[in-house]
């Protein structure tokens, strides 16, 4: 029998294919599959996932097939196979029934695509390097930070680090309000601020490394109208959702933990510049940290959020939820999960209400800004023609990405 007859009498996957955990989306179960060696994921279904597991060299096509009828009370037809062959063979899955030249095309083909989604409307990436060989050296060294004995008082310290700032924040307000500072405690406020903000990306990608993850390239990003630093944590999809909830929660952990040292330096050490320096640090870092874990905005509390619920995509379905909803009433949603059905539900609503809330406040404090330099009535003209311009810029960025969308698909 040649290696290729073997391969389809007993099917495996190629060693560098990698399957997660099911995730739920559109009210769906779907798993996420990796090819490592291209760099591909796929999402398949719960019935691919199930015969993919399974097919690890020791099982025949009858083996498999009784264990799915034994799962789904269904025999597999000649159909059903030729479309799962079909779709491995497409995706050169299996092992010992590989094309190299097709696998370069397909590892061609995903670095395209990553290449157009470093460039998007309003946001841009920079990758500068592989950051995967430093993790790998740095982890042996590092491993005990990730157990409970290291976690746990590290924890402690960060909620007593918030209970400090919560306690002495009109101290701390008034602090950094009040009066000038010399350029070599804004420059080293500054460099402190970029430093702790790589350390926390680093730290979502050691997490996602100490979990079996791999981390695609670290780098700068602009995100309209920030820059900062950014960490490729793709792999996240393969874990499980309490690893998921970790990896995404070790960066604003880490955030946090950096100011530990200048929460010391505030009840030790007497007035001066060290303790401006360290009030500052304190109000600004604990400020960043609380708006990286409101779930409203794509940033750590959102993923955290979305993971911890095991969705795929929190708001991205919760506007799906919502479009069917409204469109054809509740038989539309009918297919979500009961307990989906309430989570879109009540996101949806408080997202809303968040969203009304914040910019209530923006208007009522760029228009009170307005009306003292320019008068009442000008202020009114130009938050109109504010506005007008921001719908037209949304509308033109909404025509831009379903334009990269179609593209990605084709």
């Amino acid at each position: 029998m040649t290696t290729v007859d073997a391969t389809w009498a007993r099917p495996r996957l190629r060693a560098d294919v990698v399957l997660g955990p099911g995730q739920w989306r559109g009210g769906r179960l779907v798993h996420h599959v990796k090819d490592r060696e291209t760099g591909w994921f796929y999402r398949i279904g719960p019935r691919e996932h199930f015969l993919l597991s399974r097919m690890d060299g020791t099982r025949t096509l009858d083996d498999l097939a009784a264990e799915y009828a034994e799962a789904y009370r269904r025999r597999l037809g000649p159909e059903n196979w030729q479309q799962l062959f079909g779709m491995l063979h497409q995706r050169q899955l299996l092992d010992g029934a590989t094309d190299p030249a097709a696998l370069a095309r397909l590892t061609e083909s995903a670095a395209q695509g990553a290449a157009r989604h470093r460039r998007r409307p309003l946001s841009a990436r920079f990758p500068l390097f592989d950051p995967d060989p430093l993790f790998d050296r740095l982890l042996p060294r590092l491993r005990p930070l990730f157990g409970w004995g290291f976690v746990a008082p590290a924890l402690a310290a960060v909620l007593a680090l918030v209970g400090y700032v919560a306690l002495h924040l009109p101290e701390l307000v008034d602090g950094v309000g009040r009066g000038h500072r010399p350029l070599a405690a804004i420059v080293a406020a500054v460099v402190i601020t970029w430093v702790i903000v790589f350390l926390h990306e680093c730290a979502h990608g050691l997490t996602c490394r100490h979990f079996g993850g791999r981390v695609g390239e670290i780098g700068v990003m602009w995100r309209f109208p920030l820059l900062a630093p950014y960490c490729k944590v793709d792999d996240i999809v393969l874990f499980t959702p309490r690893r998921r909830v970790a990896t995404a929660f070790a960066g604003v952990f880490v955030s946090l933990l950096a100011l530990v040292p200048f929460a010391a330096v505030r009840i030790w050490a007497g007035p001066g510049v060290l303790y401006d320096l360290a009030g500052t640090m304190l109000l600004f870092g604990t400020a960043t940290a609380a708006l990286n874990l409101v779930p409203f905005l794509r940033l750590d509390g959102y993923y955290m959020l979305s993971h911890a619920l095991n969705l795929a995509d929190l708001r991205a379905d919760t506007y799906a939820f919502w479009g069917r909803l409204l469109r054809g009433g509740p038989a539309a949603v009918a297919g979500y999960r009961r307990r989906d059905r309430l989570v879109h539900a009540v996101y949806g609503i408080a997202s809303v209400v968040f969203a009304a809330t914040v910019l209530t406040l923006l208007v009522r404090f760029w228009y009170a800004s307005l009306a003292r330099w320019i008068g009442p009535g000008p202020a009114v003209a130009v938050l109109v023609a504010e506005a007008v311009l921001l719908l037209a810029l949304a509308a033109v960025v909404a025509r831009r990405s379903r334009r990269h969308a179609t593209q990605a698909e084709a």
